[in-house]
């Protein structure tokens, strides 16, 4: 049982050289049993703060969108983004997004980082 209340809360300062916090919550790191994944987390954006758009050479991932909205980054193409929306990002695809969309708003967004054989 994972309770978000209990979970420990990182606070990152300008992720891949982005702007402002993202708070963030690892409920799986590196599973030992084998589930095919590296990490599953909840990250909350606060207003302003952006992860410029990076690649992973070993790792592809999966974001996906709890609340709020904003602009999700993919092989150089910007879109909207907003609750339910996702997108998967290959091994070594570039990928990001921004909370610059709505003042004063927290976009809270789950991260699954796969593994890769």
């Amino acid at each position: 049982m994972f309770s978000y209340q209990q979970m420990k809360k990182l606070i990152k300062q300008n992720v891949r050289g982005g702007e402002g916090e993202v708070h963030c919550r690892d409920y799986i790191k590196a599973d030992p049993d084998g589930l095919p994944f590296d990490a599953f987390g909840l990250n909350e954006m606060q207003p302003g703060a952006t992860i410029p758009e990076h690649c992973h050479a070993d790792s592809a991932e999966f974001y996906f969108i709890v609340s709020g909205r904003g602009i999700g980054c993919h092989n150089g193409k910007r879109f909207a983004v907003g609750p339910g929306d996702g997108w998967l990002c290959r091994r070594g695809e570039t990928h990001g997004i921004l909370n610059t969309e709505v003042p004063d708003q927290v976009l809270s967004f789950a991260s699954v980082y796969f593994c890769q054989p």
